[in-house]
């Protein structure tokens, strides 16, 4: 129809080469007329390669995953991957099915952020020669590449930031530690107490497993069931919080019995979401750059396609300090 060859429509539709305006014009009119749709699957198997990308995430509800997940997209489309987007939703079974889907896809590279006891089916991938990259999570497994964030160090940092700000005692309050990174701010949290002269009490740490949906909801629900069965005094000065949107529920919670914050208690949150800065106290939180995660994400799905060696990489992430401690 557009009276050019195989090779011309495929240079017009990838970019690959310069075709003038005329035909440029004459093969998308053609394209159009026909409704015509470019194979994935073909031009892979042409190509030899597969630009196939697989992100599974916790909850595409979490502003922090979907905003990283958009920055992928971003860099997907501008080298002509496919992307399909998962959520497991904190369980290990969804994990598993939904790498199982992946693989029914034909799909060669995936992202898994965080996961959830998932080692041997992370193992049984790299046997099948799927490149498995893991964020905000570390691993030594042969042929697994990770982009992760220091939490253990910056949890410990934030315990010494709120030893100088004179909290006598700090509280922490996270959905369950089954997550890697949650994991790790927990770890980093014990050795900080231990570092800076805290000494750690159980009673001082409040996990739920409600926290993993609906996290102000739930969040403010926890915190007035606690503020109601124990005095000012039997608790924390502080609370360390695994999110900014548990931190928000905390915190209505806090003000809601009428207590003020920092003067009564201190908060501090994970991720430094937009509307942290907006709070009234505004919320001290961890800044985790979304962009740069995806970048370097998407860096090891580019050095993977060129065969390229692993390089592990590990970001550090910034205390944003503001009025809730």
């Amino acid at each position: 129809m557009a009276g050019v060859t195989i090779g011309t429509v495929s240079h017009v539709i990838n970019g690959t080469a310069p075709i003038s305006a005329a035909t440029t014009v004459r093969v998308k009119e053609a394209i159009e007329k026909l409704n015509y749709i470019p194979n994935m699957a073909a031009q892979n198997m042409r190509r030899k390669e597969n630009r196939q990308l697989g992100l599974l995430v916790p909850k595409l509800t979490n502003m922090f995953y979907l905003e990283m997940a958009n920055a992928i997209m971003d860099e997907a489309d501008k080298e002509h991957y496919t992307m399909m987007i998962c959520s497991y939703e904190y369980s290990q079974e969804q994990e598993r099915k939904e790498l199982y889907n992946l693989l029914q896809n034909n799909v060669k590279t995936i992202i898994i952020v965080n996961g959830y006891d998932d080692e041997k089916y992370i193992r049984e991938l790299v046997e099948q020669g799927i490149h498995v990259i893991l964020a905000d999570r570390r691993s030594d497994e042969k042929g697994i590449s990770y982009v992760a964030y220091n939490n253990v160090a910056t949890a410990e940092r934030i315990v010494g930031f709120l030893k100088e700000k004179g909290y006598e005692s700090i509280g922490f309050i996270s959905e369950p530690l089954a997550l890697n990174n949650l994991w790790d701010r927990f770890v980093g949290y014990k050795a900080g107490l231990e570092k800076y002269g805290y000494s750690f009490r159980q009673e001082y740490v409040h996990i739920s497993e409600s926290f993993r949906h609906g996290h102000a909801k739930n969040g403010y629900s926890y915190t007035r069931k606690l503020l109601s069965e124990y005095k000012k005094e039997e608790l924390p000065s502080v609370f360390m919080v695994s999110s900014d949107m548990l931190a928000i529920g905390v915190i209505k919670a806090i003000l809601d019995a009428g207590y003020r914050i920092p003067e009564d208690f201190g908060i501090v949150g994970c991720d430094n979401l937009e509307i942290s800065a907006y709070l009234h106290p505004s919320l001290t939180t961890i800044r985790q750059d979304q962009m740069r995660l995806a970048k370097e994400l998407w860096k090891q799905v580019t050095a993977y396609r060129m065969r390229k060696p692993i390089q592990n990489i590990m970001l550090e992430q910034e205390l944003v300090v503001r009025n809730s401690c």
